[in-house]
C-alpha cells in the first residue's frame, strides 16, 4: 500500500513538470502578484512585465483578465483562438480614454497575450506586436515573459508572479457618482475660445479647441488689476461621456464632474460627493455670450457669470 501511495504522488509531480494531463488543461485562474524571485533561464525584468498585480478567470477556451488602470478595474474576456479584443483604458487627468487591441492564444501549455494595436485618445489605431507569454511553472507560480528593448536591441526578460487567494483590490474611485449623459468632445466645441466677463471682477477663461479627445483651459479672476484666483480646467471624453476636471489654484487631487445633461447649447456637469459646487453648467446664450453657473445641491447658492468672446 505504501508503495502504491508513493507511486501516485510521484505520478502527480512528474505529470505537472512534464506539462500535465492533456485531458486536464492547466487552470490559470487566480489573483497574481509580482514577486522578486529570479526566473529560471531568463533575466529578471527591471519592472513587472505585466504590472504589479492582475487577476485571471480561466474556463476552458475562455480567459477573463482583470487589470487595475488608475482608479478602475478593467475587464477583458478573450477566446483562446486569437480573436481580437478591444479594451477601454481610462485616461489620466485631462486625457481621454485610450484602447488596446489584444489577442490571446494557446502556445502548448502556455498562453500568449499579444497587443496588436493601440488607439490613443481621439486618434486612429496604431499597429503593434507586443507579446507576453504566460507559463505556469507550479500551481502557485506564474512566469510572464516579455521583451525589453535597450539601445535598440530586444532581449527576453521575465517576472515571477505568485498566486493569491485575495481578490484584486480596486482603488477608491474618483468617479463623481452622477448619472452620465452621452456626448463627445466635438459636441461642446462651442466652449472653445477666449471669454472675458464684465467688471467689477474680471473673469477670463481660455479654452483650446477639441483635439485628441480633450479641451484644456486656464481661468483667472482679476480685481483692481490683481489676480485673486486662478484655475486649471479641462473637458475629456471618458466612457462614452464627458468629464469636466477642475483644479482651483492648481489644487490636487483634481475634482471631476460628470456630464449629466446636454443640449446643443448647454452642458451640465455634476459631482454629488463634492462639497461645493456640486453642479457646473455652461450655456451658450442667443447673443453668442457664454454663461457659466455653479450651484450646490438642488441648485442652492447659484452663482452665474456671463462672458463675452474675444
Amino acid at each position: 500500500m505504501r508503495h502504491a501511495i508513493a507511486l501516485v504522488v510521484l505520478g502527480i509531480v512528474v505529470g505537472w513538470s512534464a506539462g500535465g494531463d492533456a485531458r486536464q488543461p492547466r487552470d490559470f485562474s487566480g489573483t497574481w502578484t509580482a514577486v522578486k524571485d529570479a526566473p529560471s533561464g531568463v533575466p529578471a525584468a527591471p519592472s513587472p512585465v505585466f504590472g504589479a498585480r492582475f487577476a485571471l478567470r480561466h474556463a476552458g477556451e475562455t480567459l477573463t483578465l482583470t487589470r487595475i488602470v488608475r482608479d478602475a478595474a478593467v475587464d477583458a474576456t478573450f477566446s483562446l483562438d486569437g480573436r481580437e479584443v478591444r479594451t477601454r483604458l481610462p485616461g489620466g487627468t485631462c486625457q481621454g480614454d485610450s484602447y488596446t487591441l489584444e489577442t490571446a492564444t494557446r502556445e502548448g501549455e502556455a498562453i500568449a497575450f499579444t497587443t496588436v494595436g493601440m488607439i490613443a485618445p481621439g486618434g486612429n489605431p496604431t499597429k503593434l506586436t507586443v507579446k507576453r507569454l504566460f507559463r505556469l511553472e507550479a500551481p502557485d507560480t506564474l512566469v510572464v515573459e516579455g521583451t525589453m528593448v535597450q539601445a535598440g536591441q530586444g532581449r527576453a526578460v521575465a517576472t515571477v508572479y505568485k498566486r493569491s487567494t485575495d481578490p484584486i483590490a480596486v482603488p477608491a474611485s474618483a468617479a463623481s457618482g452622477a448619472t452620465k449623459a452621452t456626448a463627445t468632445i466635438a459636441d461642446v466645441a462651442w466652449i472653445g475660445g477666449v471669454w472675458i466677463s464684465e467688471t467689477p471682477s474680471v473673469v477670463e477663461e481660455r479654452w483650446t479647441p477639441p483635439s485628441g479627445g480633450s479641451m484644456l483651459a486656464i481661468s483667472r479672476t482679476m480685481r483692481n488689476n490683481a489676480m485673486t484666483a486662478f484655475e486649471f480646467l479641462c473637458i475629456v471624453e471618458r466612457n462614452s461621456g464627458l468629464v469636466y476636471t477642475a483644479m482651483p489654484n492648481a489644487r490636487t487631487p483634481p475634482t471631476d464632474f460628470t456630464l449629466t445633461q446636454f443640449t446643443p447649447d448647454s452642458a451640465t456637469f455634476e459631482n454629488p460627493s463634492h462639497d461645493y459646487p456640486k453642479m457646473i453648467r455652461y450655456t451658450r446664450r442667443p447673443d453668442g455670450s457664454l454663461e457659466t453657473t455653479i450651484a450646490g445641491e438642488g441648485g442652492q447658492r447659484p452663482q452665474s457669470v456671463v462672458l463675452k468672446k474675444q
